[in-house]
This record gives structure tokens, C-alpha cells and sequence, in this order.
């Protein structure tokens, strides 16, 4: 359960995006420039729950005229243009990366911490999360609620990865850097697509792509490298 001063924290901040969002809708209104969102009836049968987020994320990838093979290349512009609002906070916590906000609460919008010590592929991550969340779990949004269920959080987080890189077009660029070493392979790879080193990491865990701990060896790998690990939110 969160602390108190947690939940204080929580409450400021939906407060400064209430008022941003607020801003945004009386904007649009008063300029009638409101861009319909296309995500609403989005709808998914059959399969299992492990592969709903992937079924999803191809969905959304359709919908939003993206080619199988290609990378996104400007999420933000390309959520907008969908009727989606972003918005940007920058507020000094490792522990806030983003929130969203359903339709029926001014949005869908979606808001990223852009806090400089925060990674710019972190910043991408969480805005195709946050999009996940929207897409498959807006039963969850209660502003009552404080706690996030953790399955759906893997759920975003399996969103996120298909969204931003198919098994198709990964797996094309994966193969693509054999023999090189995996921590060049890794880095090649995330540079392609604009994600984190563990997007990636998490990419090829997934698909049982590397033997044994995918982690463990790269971790392993990058320090005989460069004489370091790296930390969890550090970014080569």
C-alpha cells in the first residue's frame, strides 16, 4: 500500500495535470480545433491474456496507418494526431514517470515526467504504456484509486514493447547484427527504435531469443566492457 506522503505526492500531482488539462480542452473549444480520438471501441477476441497486449498493440499499430516494419519515429506527434493529448511535466522523481486520463475524465490523454535525469527513451516507453493502459484497462480508471494492479502493469509494460517494436521488423534488425557482441547487438538494436537498453532486453526475454539470462549476460558483458554495470534507469 502507498504512504500517506505518497498519496499527498500523487494528489499534487494530478492536481498540476488537472489544470493542464483543463487549459487544453477550454483551448480547444474556443478555437473548435478538436481532434476526435480514434481509440474509442477498440475491441479484441479470442486468444489469452499473455497475448492480448500484443494483439492490442498490432491493433493500434493498424489503426494508426503504421507499416509492420516501420519504427515510430515521433510518438508524441503521432498520438496527437490520433485525437490522444500529451502533455509534459517535468517533476523531480524517479518514481513518477507518467499518468493518463480516460475519456470520460477530458482526455484520452496521456503525461510524461520529463524530468532531465530521465531518459528521452524512458520518456517514449511511458508514453506507449500509458497508451496501453488506455486501450486495454479503462476499467482501472477511478480517481478513487491509488494503487496500481500489477498485472495490468505488465500488461502496459508487453503493450508498449509490440507497440514499439513487432516480433516481425525486431527480429529483422536482431538478426541483422550477428556476430557482433551482444552488448553492441543490444545497443545497435535500441538505437533503431528509440527505446531503453531493457526494452530491448526485455524484447529478447520474451522471445527466448538469447540462451540462458538474457540480464545476466548482458550486464556481465557490459562491464568486461566498460569496467561498469549499469544502474536501472542509466541509459548508455
Amino acid at each position: 500500500a502507498l504512504s500517506a506522503e505518497e498519496i499527498t505526492y500523487l494528489q499534487q500531482v494530478s492536481a498540476k495535470v488537472g489544470r493542464w488539462l483543463t487549459d487544453f480542452n477550454e483551448v480547444e473549444g474556443f478555437l473548435g480545433d478538436k481532434v476526435e480520438s480514434r481509440i474509442k471501441g477498440i475491441s479484441f477476441r479470442g486468444g489469452s491474456p499473455a497475448d492480448l497486449p500484443v494483439q492490442a498493440a498490432a491493433k493500434v499499430r493498424e489503426l494508426f496507418g503504421i507499416s509492420p516494419d516501420d519504427p515510430i519515429r515521433d510518438i508524441c506527434g503521432l498520438l496527437e494526431a490520433h485525437g490522444i493529448k500529451v502533455g509534459f511535466v517535468p517533476i523531480a522523481s524517479d518514481d513518477f514517470c507518467g499518468l493518463s486520463i480516460a475519456p470520460s475524465d477530458g482526455g484520452p490523454a496521456i503525461v510524461v515526467n520529463t524530468w532531465d535525469r530521465i531518459s528521452v527513451e524512458r520518456w517514449i516507453f511511458t508514453a506507449a504504456h500509458e497508451l496501453g493502459h488506455l486501450i486495454l484497462h479503462l476499467s482501472d480508471y477511478d480517481v478513487a484509486r491509488t494503487e496500481e494492479a500489477k498485472e495490468h502493469e505488465k500488461q502496459a509494460n508487453a503493450f508498449a514493447a509490440a507497440f514499439l517494436m513487432p516480433v516481425v521488423p525486431f527480429r529483422k534488425e536482431w538478426d541483422e547484427t550477428y556476430g557482433l557482441p551482444l552488448v553492441d547487438r543490444v545497443l545497435k538494436v535500441k538505437r533503431i527504435f528509440r527505446v531503453s537498453y531493457r526494452t530491448v532486453l526485455h524484447r529478447l526475454a520474451a522471445l527466448k531469443t538469447v540462451h540462458g539470462n538474457v540480464w545476466a549476460r548482458f550486464q556481465a558483458d557490459y562491464q568486461r566492457q566498460y569496467g561498469r554495470t549499469l544502474l536501472r534507469d542509466a541509459e548508455p
